[in-house]
């Protein structure tokens, strides 16, 4: 996963960047392992989609 933080509204957003080995194999891509989160962002330009 990645945080991607976007200060002029306050909100943060995970975004899943790759699937795990069991979530690739699975037909709906279920994952029951650890949650790993590989970048952090800080998007300052803009607010986020919901806003």
């Amino acid at each position: 996963f990645e945080m991607v933080h976007f200060p002029l509204c306050g909100h943060e957003e995970r975004r899943i960047t790759s699937y795990c080995h069991f979530a690739r194999n699975d037909p709906l891509h279920q994952c029951f392992g650890v949650k790993t989160q590989k970048r952090d962002w800080h998007v300052h330009e803009r607010t986020c989609q919901d806003c």
